[in-house]
């Protein structure tokens, strides 16, 4: 895809969630976003239910606040505004629970009660760039693995496992060369998808 291109995609996407009334838009930023947050708050020590609560508090503050919101490549990136929004309200959230003294297991010991001096800005932004580098190739690979068969899909999933090409063929049991030609089939597609993400969302 064209670099233009590129710019014109991101940019429709910015400008239409910039409109509350568009669902479609939103849904389009829950698809790719709402993971993202999701594993940026487990990272912060939230638990499962609390992690989606900062997701919903995360998406509504986007929806008041993404009119202040101006792409320009020379001075950030909308990833690093959502980060910024995202660490802001988990870092709000535990101050909350610690006001109200919440029985959280968190606060229980000395190290949860130093959770907000943990998570300075400089540490949560080191966060949100790890787990963006482990959520984009995932993301990419839902969106290309529907145009596999199922012995490419397996073939790509057990090799993520950690599984030899000889241990992948005979758990399918097809040649150790077809492990291979599907290895080399989705690393074709899915490389190319990782970078249009990483361009159209980075």
């Amino acid at each position: 895809m064209e670099e233009k291109s590129i710019y014109k995609t991101r940019i429709t996407l910015l400008q239409k969630l910039k409109d509350s009334h568009d669902d479609a838009a939103w849904a389009e930023f829950a698809y790719y976003y709402r993971n993202y947050i999701y594993n940026i708050a487990r990272r912060m020590n939230l638990g499962h239910d609390d992690a989606n609560e900062i997701v919903q508090l995360v998406t509504l503050k986007a929806w008041n606040k993404l009119g202040e919101f101006n792409y320009d490549s020379e001075k950030g990136r909308f990833r690093g505004w959502l980060c910024r929004v995202a660490g802001n309200e988990i870092r709000n959230y535990y101050r909350d629970q610690k006001k109200r003294f919440v029985s959280m297991e968190e606060f229980k010991t000395e190290d949860g009660r130093n959770t907000l001096e943990q998570f300075t800005e400089p540490e949560i932004e080191k966060i949100a760039d790890e787990e963006w580098e482990n959520y984009v190739p995932k993301l990419a690979w839902k969106n290309i693995q529907d145009s596999f068969e199922e012995n490419a899909r397996r073939t790509y999933e057990l090799f993520l496992q950690g599984k030899s090409p000889e241990e992948i063929a005979q758990q399918l049991g097809i040649s150790k060369n077809n492990v291979y030609v599907h290895k080399n089939r989705i690393k074709e597609k899915l490389l190319p998808e990782i970078r249009r993400l990483k361009q159209e969302l980075g």
